[in-house]
């Protein structure tokens, strides 16, 4: 076992429990993509950092994509309001992470996962 996975395991969804699909190209327009999915029960959002140096570029990114889902601007998205999320540490190669996040400065790269509120 590759010592940078061990106590790793398939990353699942913080909102919901269900295992997360490896990521795949997600196109955002017609200059950017990632690699990135969606929760297939419960619909959060999430895409990879896999150097973990890039998180304020996803989260902005998947701000971007939740805040079109609401049909809002950006700015105008309130946590906790609009929107849950959560950070694993996360290895784009082997599709294992090893939980939340406890630090940004161990190295690892990040899966960045947002779920957005459905409005009553």
């Amino acid at each position: 076992m590759n010592p940078g996975t061990r106590g790793s395991i398939e990353p699942t969804c913080p909102f919901c429990s269900s295992k997360l699909e490896p990521p795949k190209t997600m196109v955002l327009n017609v200059m950017e993509s990632v690699e990135g999915g969606t929760c297939g029960t419960c619909g959060a959002i999430y895409i990879a950092d896999p150097t973990g140096k890039n998180l304020g570029e996803v989260m902005m990114q998947v701000l971007g994509l939740a805040a079109e889902k609401l049909s809002k601007d950006m700015a105008d998205m309130v946590p906790g309001e609009d929107y849950e999320d959560a950070v694993l540490n996360y290895d784009l190669r082997t599709h294992r992470s090893t939980g939340v996040s406890r630090g940004f400065m161990d190295g690892r790269g990040r899966l960045y996962i947002l779920n957005v509120k459905r409005k009553q």
